[in-house]
């Protein structure tokens, strides 16, 4: 166990990561540690061997492909916004008849209600879970 740190210290070396002081122990350590030299000169073969690795460009059919499937969730999230935007404007004109129009029936005021209720409900579950999860989630720090 005491080239544990050692070997974390090799990564850090080939990351670019490791700090001056940090550098002249592992330095010392590997005058000393044939089983180390050997690691370390084994990573840096496989990280120069990583390094050369050229992932292929996509091709001109899988590029004709993905353009469509762009379209596509366009045109689905022009669909659901005017939708949601419709509902909104319908809610709103809805709450205003239920809040201002003393003609609007008790059966229209409830069939009025009932679609405000659940999206205030809805909403506040969201709020809710997401506060709740928000404490416990893993991958906080994680950027996409």
């Amino acid at each position: 166990m005491k080239c544990g740190r050692f070997k974390e210290l090799m990564m850090a070396s080939l990351d670019g990561e490791v700090g001056k002081d940090d550098l002249k122990e592992l330095e010392s350590h590997l005058a000393e540690c044939s089983e180390c030299r050997r690691e370390l000169k084994e990573l840096k073969e496989v990280s120069e061997l990583v390094g050369k690795i050229e992932l292929p460009g996509p091709s001109e059919e899988d590029m004709m492909k993905y353009w469509p499937s762009v379209y596509a969730r366009i045109e689905r999230g022009m669909g659901w916004g005017l939708l949601l935007l419709g509902a909104v404007i319908w809610i709103a004109y809805g709450v205003f008849a239920f809040l201002t129009d003393p003609t609007t029936g008790a059966v229209t005021k409830i069939l009025i209600a009932l679609p405000v209720v659940g999206v205030i409900v809805l909403l506040v579950s969201v709020v809710r879970e997401r506060f709740h999860v928000s404490g416990t989630e893993r991958y906080k720090e994680v950027e996409r």
